[in-house]
């Protein structure tokens, strides 16, 4: 069973990253307007023409404006979490790096493989948006034609594919791949122009519709919210999709000039931004029609119709193209950031992680991902799509929230991806490979030991000493002084504990370790203050360090014994409890309160046992420990907050029908495989290596 614990192993590793900047190839040009207009593009889209329309005349009435006043509160929850990890390791890969350090190299890769594909098929149905929109102005010409000329007037009838091929959505998206692919600030400051323009017609949108307005329509036929509480809720729930291109702000961390302070302030702009428009866009409608009478395919077009304003279509137009173009270059920059990330990581080919040495850019990735964007924009049916791309979302925030929340109360800095010292990774290593000599029988009874004359630490006023492999010669009676002792305070008992105690002498190492399956393992410990909490995935099974024996030093009577033994653990499983409890709740009160009302007995218990164990799977949260030290932002009161993203996010995730489910474990079905196929053995953290500035840039090859 060797292989199955190799295979537990591998898909548990995590990826270690630096808190600093490191040297990389992407070329840092992004400043804090650039990340802003980023964000606020993939925000807007072409949402703000469309989805307004949608949750004004179908969900909410004139309420919608309360609607999307909710769903930016909620998804600024999920943004706070993407920020705090986003400047703790500013790094590109957003969603799939913080799911890599957080939960293991498997999470990481199956989150990976959906950023991907959501991407990906982002710029595909912004594409075919766009092409109706344009084909809608020029009077269907590009439509008939298609029709006329390729299909002979036969439209196709096959599942999953368009009804005729959307040439033009093609070449929209290969335009914005190509513009992405040129150049990082290329394409931001061109970016840049297209949101402003939408920014400003959106505001003469506003302007005018102040002129035109009747305010008596915000009352009308049931007043101000008609569908009631329940329509309020479930605008918010739609017009949540209309706010999740923040985690493009993300993906841009590696590329930003000064990642620590602008990515925040970028976020906070783009979202005060983008609420300001979609309650600006939702009040302009409701003002200038009866919400019973909005067409929810052309909100705004039909609105000025009906004031008699046609000369606003030409505006309406020129902003929602500028709107999708600007959105279609921000979610192209993504995919190729997402394909670049899992290649330079060698989950993928690492032909993927190549760039170009005039661009920055990384070239392969991006049109690979723009291939397939061109092909799923002129084929693919979108319909059947929608809620798919909608769910992997919602997953990628709660995985995001998760990892937010552990990474909190892990007390390991090099866990975390706090840059070890080189050395001391190096003599782990030889030491780990001595062990494995030893344990084969390959080694005899002449080891050695030698101090560390460098690294020492100390708990309370006792002097903390590791043993070391080396070639200097010592005496038993030298040894026992190096066998460090420390005292620990645990339930408000004071224990001696003796690290190490049981260190045989010298001449019973191989007979005594080997007859007894113990690992040698344990005298590679070196002791360091600065390192606090859990052990290194990359080196395995080590002996505890000082850091752990540190962290039971500050145990405080009256907790609980597991509160500071293996905290990250400790959260993780609370985090399960939460969720799975979580879910059965949200399942019950959305599809089986009726029978709740009918006194069936056994669902009441288990909502009643969810419901307990839910709040007592947050308790762990509340008693340990959280590590804040050198993080630039800060989620505020958390887990609240964290917490309250995963309840929303699981809350919209239950609307999904099963058929959607479905699709998303058969897509996952296919990552699994690419991952033991390929990722599992071609990962670069499989091997034992140290991290160094060098690794990033030589992780990436250039080409001219």
């Amino acid at each position: 069973m060797n292989w199955l614990r190799d295979v537990s192993r591998a898909v548990r590793r995590k990826k270690h990253v630096s808190s600093t900047q490191q040297p990389s190839i992407l070329v840092r040009c992004l400043s804090t307007a650039d990340l802003s207009f980023v964000g606020i593009g993939c925000m807007l889209g072409s949402g703000v023409y469309i989805l307004t329309g949608e949750v004004a005349a179908e969900m909410a009435g004139p309420a919608a404006i309360i609607s999307f006043l909710i769903a930016g509160i909620v998804a600024l929850f999920s943004a706070l979490c993407y920020t705090e990890c986003a400047t703790r390791f500013p790094e590109t890969g957003a969603s799939y790096l913080y799911a890599y350090v957080s939960l293991g190299e498997l999470i990481g890769f199956l989150i990976g493989w959906n950023a991907i594909i959501i991407r990906i098929l982002a710029v595909s149905f912004v594409s075919r948006g766009w092409s109706a929109y344009f084909d809608n102005v020029i009077g269907a010409r590009v439509f008939n034609f298609t029709m006329d000329v390729l299909l002979d007037g036969a439209e196709w009838e096959v599942p999953l594919v368009s009804s005729y091929p959307d040439i033009l959505a093609g070449v929209v998206s290969l335009s914005a791949t190509v513009l992405v692919a040129l150049g990082t600030e290329l394409s931001a400051k061109t970016g840049r122009v297209f949101v402003l323009i939408n920014i400003v017609t959106v505001l003469m949108v506003i302007a005018v519709a102040f002129v035109y307005a009747d305010y008596s329509h915000l009352v009308k036929h049931g007043g101000f919210a008609p569908m009631g509480y329940g329509g309020i809720i479930k605008g918010a729930a739609a017009g949540f999709a209309g706010y999740s291109g923040f985690e493009a702000i993300a993906f841009a961390a590696e590329e930003a000039k000064d990642p620590k302070k602008g990515l925040p302030i970028s976020v906070g702009l783009s979202f005060v931004t983008a609420i300001l428009v979609y309650m600006g866009g939702a009040f302009a409608i409701t003002v200038l029609a009866d919400w019973q009478n909005i067409n929810a395919a052309s909100p705004f077009v039909s609105a000025f119709e009906a004031v008699d304003a046609k000369w606003m279509s030409i505006v309406i137009a020129v902003g929602a193209l500028c709107s999708m173009t600007g959105g279609l270059i921000a979610c192209a920059y993504c995919f190729a950031r997402a394909i670049f990330v899992m290649g330079r990581d060698g989950l993928i080919p690492a032909i993927f992680a190549r760039t170009s040495t005039t661009s920055h850019t990384p070239t392969v990735a991006t049109m690979f991902g723009g291939i397939i964007s061109v092909i799923a924009s002129i084929f693919v049916n979108f319909v059947a799509l929608i809620e798919f791309l909608s769910l992997m979302i919602f997953v990628e925030f709660v995985i995001v929230a998760m990892a937010c929340i552990l990474m909190r109360y892990n007390p390991t800095r090099d866990h975390c991806g706090e840059e070890r010292n080189i050395e001391h990774v190096v003599q782990e290593q030889k030491q780990r490979q001595t062990c494995n000599k030893e344990l084969s029988g390959e080694i005899n009874n002449d080891m050695t030991y030698q101090s560390d004359n460098d690294q020492h630490s100390t708990s309370s006023s006792t002097d903390v000493q590791a043993p070391r492999f080396a070639s200097e010669e010592i005496t038993p009676a030298e040894m026992d002084k190096r066998r460090p002792t420390v005292t620990a305070i645990m339930e408000g008992h004071e224990q001696s504990c003796e690290y190490n105690k049981d260190l045989p002498a010298e001449s019973e190492v191989n007979n005594h370790d080997v007859a007894n399956g113990r690992s040698c393992n344990r005298f590679s410990a070196s002791i360091n203050n600065e390192s606090i909490g859990e052990l290194t995935p990359l080196l395995g099974s080590l002996p505890p360090t000082s850091s752990q024996i540190l962290c039971q030093s500050e145990k405080k009577p009256g907790r609980l014994l597991w509160s500071s033994d293996n905290p990250v653990k400790t959260v993780l499983s609370s985090l399960m409890v939460f969720i799975v409890s979580t879910i059965v709740i949200v399942w019950i009160v959305s599809y089986k309160m009726e029978e709740i009302r009918g006194d069936n007995d056994v669902l009441t218990f288990v909502l009643m046992v969810a419901a307990m164990l839910a709040v007592t799977g947050c308790v762990p949260l509340f008693m340990l420990k959280q590590y804040t030290d050198e993080i630039p932002f800060k989620v505020p009161l958390m887990p609240f907050i964290p917490l309250l993203s995963i309840v929303s996010n699981i809350i919209l995730m239950m609307r999904f029908e099963p058929l959607t489910w479905i699709e998303l474990g058969v897509w996952t079905a296919i990552g699994l495989v690419v991952y033991f196929v390929y990722g599992i053995r071609h990962s670069k953290e499989a091997g034992i290596l140290p991290i160094t500035p060098n690794r990033y840039t030589q992780a990436s090859k250039t080409y001219s």
